[in-house]
């Protein structure tokens, strides 16, 4: 029994600590104040704590009239571990705070305030509390003076704020607070209005107002002491009426009594931001202030009046300026054509408060009637005393030779009337528009259809703005392999060639085919096939000779003198039974061939020769670490190969250059900017953004020849929509080529070059592609500083670049591809011909067709090459500055004009830049977004 109860009164407060743990872990919110009665102008505080939460957000503060409420710093997080009879719990808090700021007497309430706790929407009560006003009496007194009498709205006024404070007094220590110690009793809650910005910069000097000794009336009708701080600044009044004072509230903490502190740090009178300290003594034996009680007071206004701005006489473009004002314009580029961008700049220079400025109304001036200006208000910058504003304008048509003056309308207070006054005019010279005059323009209102085009058989194509709308053009596309077909007549009719050749000439290449074999079995099969002792000699001197390299000599009798060397050579190398074995046979064979000396068996020599050359091979393996010198090569065959196969080679070479060269403009690794993240769209959604794009190329069009900034316009809504397709991740051939057509008519040209690019990657055999971007190359600016031409090697390759690009324009790439494959069939058909034995004359009828078949053979590969050096990815911008690093602190290390359009090569990226290599062999760093990758 006695065990039952010991285990019972052990168990019941672990079960008492277990449920309260558990309802402390659940995360919970409570709201405490430190007092419901507050003076005015003197701060409460409000503390909401959160215990046990794992996530929270921050309550919204409410707006009360007569409270001003603001946050007490960043939360304070604590947490507390506790460990009972082994078992561990732990608790976190965290505490937000809030001073909340009584500006006038009466009774408030704070509304509950609704945040979440890890996910789930906490509200606290409503409390209430109440503010009383401090009797102030004769400690305090505020007055605002303005120096006129009358001022306008807007009109800057020189406001004097007079703080008059009674100096404190101490009956038991006979001590009186300076003027500098009664300062800073003014309190933090202080709300200062058109003032703060001046008392702000005081305290950043630390600096503060001077104060001094004056006598000022009590209220009473009679004068005492006070100290008085005067603070200067010009106000801009808002509304019209009697000057206000109404955003001004000074409090002051005021002393109640002082003691003795032994606190170093806990004196008041140490010195502030604002400078002063009460007196020097030891620091254990300081006075401060132990008790003060708020006093507030507003300011007493004087009877500065506030009159609007009349009405009448007020011009249409006037926009609130008060003062006296004067306006500057800049343009940029001023040389452009119809619906091209200018870049505006307007400089507002004047009397009045500069923030409070607004630039002239543009879109609504009659002056700007021929240009299309933006509706949307701008946001300008203020510097010293003027005011810059930036916009863009777009001459609406070819012709307009001036940006006329733009007004800028005032209220003059010192005339009390409206004034106006102009910039200078800026001569412009707009021409016509260059994308829109092109022809393809006019075939664009054609009613060609995609199918007619495809199968239109001249051998140049124009380019076409006709946009395809089919529903395919919301499909995915693989790439296509880029297989050249015309490389098969490039290297299968010299193919043929050979064969022909190897068919004709086989018992020549028969004799020839053992010399593909090793020198030990070509000497072997010599030797059995040989007819008699002097071919066995022969054989066996080649092969010793390769083996032994021997100087020849021109004695009558080469062959004995050789041998010697050779053998000479091999007892060098230490083969002295070897050496003596061949000598013996060599003079044996030679002796017996030349008719003299006893007759030997002639297939005995052959059988030793053949065991002399297998000895000597094996003997020569034993020996290979030593370095025997080898013979050279017998150079007459080869040479008379080499003058064979000559022709065969170059056009081989350069085929498999071309090869080589296509896969690398089809397969190049890009380095840069990273792709833009895909946009989620459902398939209705496409088809209703894809509808709306076409829509917008269209009505372009049906503008293109009345009103070219309209016209733009709706080209850019186009792209935009176009651009939104692509980047929800449909990778359609006419998708791009739809894109490239709306950037080329809105005057993107690098953009649209981009993707006329990216739609030929798909469907590299399509004209069409072709043509537009052969169009949008040929607009490309060339770039001002020429190409280093020091190396005549690169001086030749820029001439011959040039001429393939003139000839490629001019006849077309078809027309070259077409010239090849009939000089290939032509010329090396005469070559077959000539080589089965038809007498023609090779010179007379293969010349012509050769030397076209050279020609286009090197302008198709110009053509490749030039496709492969020009980098992967298109500048977007006109003018770009290159860095030496990847930020715009870095130095500019070039800066590349008429840039939009040229490719470059990406060669590393680092966070939001990319450097890049120019085909000029500039290197710099770049932002991403100036870039397209390819």
């Amino acid at each position: 029994m006695s065990h039952s109860i010991i285990s019972i009164r052990s168990i019941l407060p672990a079960l008492i600590i277990g449920i309260a743990g558990t309802s402390a872990f659940a995360g919970d919110v409570s709201l405490s104040l430190s007092s419901r009665e507050a003076y005015v102008g003197s701060p409460i505080q409000l503390q909401i704590s959160i215990n046990n939460a794992n996530d929270y957000e921050q309550p919204t503060l409410p707006h009360v009239d007569g409270i001003e409420m603001r946050s007490a710093g960043t939360p304070s997080q604590s947490s507390q571990v506790t460990i009972i009879n082994g078992r561990r719990s732990e608790s976190r808090s965290v505490t937000l705070r809030y001073l909340i700021t009584p500006r006038r007497a009466g009774t408030f309430e704070i509304p509950a305030l609704t945040f979440k706790v890890d996910g789930k929407s906490v509200e606290t009560e409503a409390i209430k509390i109440i503010a009383t006003k401090s009797e102030t009496g004769d400690l305090l007194f505020v007055e605002l003076a303005g120096k006129k009498e009358k001022v306008f709205v807007g009109q800057p006024l020189d406001m004097t704020l007079r703080i008059y404070i009674k100096p404190y007094r101490d009956q038991e220590h006979k001590l009186t607070l300076s003027e500098g110690n009664m300062w800073n009793m003014i309190s933090d809650q202080t709300s200062w209005g058109s003032f703060q910005s001046r008392i702000e910069e005081l305290a950043n000097n630390r600096q503060r107002p001077g104060g001094k000794e004056v006598l000022h009336d009590n209220g009473q009708g009679e004068e005492r002491a006070y100290f008085m701080y005067e603070i200067n600044a010009n106000v801009y009044p808002t509304k019209s009426g009697k000057i206000s004072g109404d955003d001004i509230q000074i409090v002051v903490n005021y002393p109640t009594a002082l003691g003795r502190s032994r606190d170093p740090f806990g004196s008041f009178f140490d010195d502030s931001p604002f400078g002063g300290s009460l007196m020097s003594m030891p620091s254990s034996n300081r006075l401060s202030v132990t008790s003060s009680r708020p006093v507030v007071a507003e300011a007493i206004v004087d009877t500065t009046e506030v009159l609007p701005v009349p009405t009448k006489g007020r011009p249409a473009d006037y926009r609130g300026a008060v003062g006296q004002y004067n306006i500057v314009t800049q343009a940029s580029p001023v040389n452009v054509h119809a619906g091209d961008s200018i870049t505006l700049n307007l400089g507002i220079v004047g009397t009045g408060p500069m923030e409070l400025v607004q630039a002239p109304p543009l879109s609504e001036l009659p002056e700007l009637d021929k240009f299309k200006v933006s509706n949307q208000p701008l946001a300008g910058y203020v510097k010293d005393d003027s005011k810059v504003f930036s916009t863009t304008i777009r001459p609406r048509q070819a012709g307009i030779t001036e940006i006329p003056a733009i007004p800028f309308s005032f209220f003059n207070p010192e005339t009390e009337q409206f004034e106006t006054v102009h910039s200078a005019p800026i001569s412009i010279t707009v021409e016509k528009a260059e994308s829109l005059a092109m022809d393809a323009i006019v075939g664009a209102k054609s009613t060609v259809s995609k199918e007619q085009n495809k199968t239109q058989s001249t051998l140049t194509l124009e380019p076409s703005f006709i946009n395809l709308d089919t529903p395919s053009v919301l499909t995915s596309q693989e790439p296509q392999a880029a297989w050249n077909w015309w490389l098969l007549f490039v290297i299968l009719p010299p193919m043929a060639w050979l064969m022909t050749l190897v068919t004709r000439y086989r018992h020549w290449f028969a004799e020839r085919l053992p010399s593909l074999r090793s020198p030990q079995n070509r000497c072997l099969t010599q030797i059995s096939n040989a007819q008699d002792q002097s071919a066995v000699a022969a054989a066996l001197l080649r092969y010793m000779r390769k083996l032994f390299p021997a100087r020849r000599t021109t004695v009558i009798d080469e062959s004995i003198n050789e041998s010697s060397s050779i053998i000479g050579a091999m007892r060098s190398a230490g083969l002295y039974e070897l050496a003596a074995e061949a000598e013996a046979l060599i003079e044996g064979l030679n002796h017996n061939h030349v008719g003299y000396g006893t007759h030997v068996d002639f297939e005995q020599q052959r059988a030793d020769a053949l065991d002399l050359v297998n000895r000597l091979a094996a003997r020569m393996k034993s020996l290979s670490n030593r370095h025997i010198r080898r013979p050279h090569a017998n150079m007459g065959q080869k040479s008379k190969r080499a003058k064979i196969s000559q022709p065969v080679a170059l056009l081989l070479g350069l085929g498999l250059a071309l090869m080589t060269s296509t896969v690398m403009a089809n397969d190049s690794t890009a380095t840069g900017p990273v792709p833009t993240p895909q946009v989620l769209l459902n398939q209705e959604q496409r088809e209703i953004i894809f509808s709306d794009a076409n829509e917008s190329y269209r009505d372009g069009l049906s503008l293109a020849d009345t009103n070219v900034v309209d016209a733009k316009d709706q080209f850019l809504q186009a792209a935009n929509k176009y651009q939104l397709l692509v980047n929800s991740g449909i990778s359609n051939a006419d998708l791009y080529f739809n894109l490239g057509n709306a950037y080329l008519q809105s005057d993107q040209l690098g953009r649209a070059i981009a993707n006329y690019e990216r739609a030929l990657k798909l469907q590299p055999d399509n004209r069409q592609f072709q043509a537009n971007l052969n169009a949008a190359q040929a607009m490309v600016q060339t770039a001002d500083k020429p190409q280093d031409l020091s190396s005549p090697h690169k001086g030749l390759l820029l001439k011959l670049n040039n001429g393939n690009s003139v000839l490629t324009k001019m006849v077309g790439q078809q027309v070259i591809l077409m010239v090849l494959v009939l000089a290939s069939l032509t010329f090396w058909g005469l070559v077959i011909l000539r080589t089965m034995g038809h007498k023609l004359s090779l010179w007379k009828f293969a010349t012509l067709p050769g030397l076209l078949l050279m020609s286009s053979l090197v302008s198709m590969y110009l053509h490749t090459e030039n496709t492969v050096q020009q980098g992967n990815a298109v500048i977007v911008e006109q003018h770009l500055p290159l860095h030496a690093g990847d930020g715009e602190q870095f130095a500019e290390v070039a800066v590349l004009d008429s840039a939009e359009g040229h490719r470059v090569q990406t060669l590393a990226h680092r966070g939001s830049w990319t450097q890049i290599q120019t085909n000029r062999g500039h290197i710099g760093w770049v932002p991403d977004h100036v870039l397209e990758l390819l």
